[in-house]
């Protein structure tokens, strides 16, 4: 890979960092009401997602999945800059369609490749507030780890390529693709930074600073590129993976989640207990 390919590769490992920060935490009554039926709603969804590992499955079902994400992702990106975004604003919702135009003006251009990559982008960070708002915590994050698990399971059997070509090749009748992200000679899966905003939702959950987190992810995969000099395909959900272990670990060692802490509690010397309970003595003259 060029040194080209490389940076088009980092700016798009770069925009999954920022995806870590993007997502605001859930308030939602209804997301509050379905976490109860959580398994109910997301083990359908997530045993179709992974028969779409099988090339079988993905080639049958690809040119559908470009044709619903060109519906799609428009309309969730423009609930994303309304809801979903911790900077929300009503008026963010008229960048959609100027981002979609240019998209489909001029999808092989940099500016059409630039206005894709930030509509999947806030398309992502709806789906990912929306599900882990579903989702408890714990779910959410071995879900991550197990996407990572098997992308890199794919990979390392030397069928991720074959496995991603469905995707990649699929286009519908018109339009753009936003099925994926191009930059340059890079591109990523919809999953790739749908994994992304589901780390940074999972941590606005539960109140947690994310500035280091975003820089781990930021720096995992800048490191993980340079796994190119030995394969021309890498999955991306690898560094976001890697990313929550040291997060967790970190947290859990500062302290954070430690579900019994040692308090240390301070008893007052004798006198002083007894100077604060009995009442002064009165004197007779």
């Amino acid at each position: 890979m060029s040194l080209a390919g490389y940076a088009c590769f980092w700016g798009l490992g770069l925009v999954q960092a920022a995806l870590v920060l993007l997502p605001r935490a859930p308030r939602s009554r209804l997301l509050a009401a379905l976490r109860s039926h959580w398994l109910l709603l997301v083990g359908p969804a997530a045993a179709i997602t992974a028969a779409t590992f099988l090339p079988p499955v993905a080639s049958a079902f690809a040119d559908s999945l470009s044709t619903l994400a060109l519906v799609a992702v428009p309309l969730l990106a423009a609930l994303g800059a309304v809801w979903a975004l911790r900077l929300h604003h009503p008026g963010l919702v008229l960048l959609v369609p100027v981002l979609f135009a240019l998209a489909w003006v001029d999808p092989r251009g940099t500016a059409g490749e630039a206005a894709g990559l930030a509509l999947v982008a806030l398309s992502t960070v709806v789906l990912a507030v929306v599900v882990v708002g579903i989702l408890p915590g714990r779910v959410a994050k071995i879900g991550i780890g197990i996407w990572a698990a098997v992308d890199l399971t794919v990979a390392l059997m030397h069928r991720l390529e074959e496995a991603s070509r469905p995707i990649v090749q699929a286009a519908p009748a018109v339009g753009p693709q936003l099925q994926r992200v191009v930059l340059g000679t890079a591109s990523m899966e919809y999953a790739d930074l749908f994994v992304a905003a589901a780390f940074g939702a999972v941590l606005a959950v539960e109140g947690r600073r994310r500035g280091v987190a975003t820089f781990l992810v930021a720096v995992f995969a800048v490191a993980w590129s340079f796994f190119f000099l030995v394969t021309d395909t890498l999955p991306a959900t690898v560094p976001i993976a890697v990313a929550l272990a040291v997060e967790e670990a970190r947290f859990y060692f500062s302290g954070g989640s430690r579900p019994f802490r040692r308090r240390v509690m301070r008893v007052p010397p004798p006198s002083a207990r007894s100077a604060k309970t009995e009442p002064p003595c009165a004197s007779a003259t």
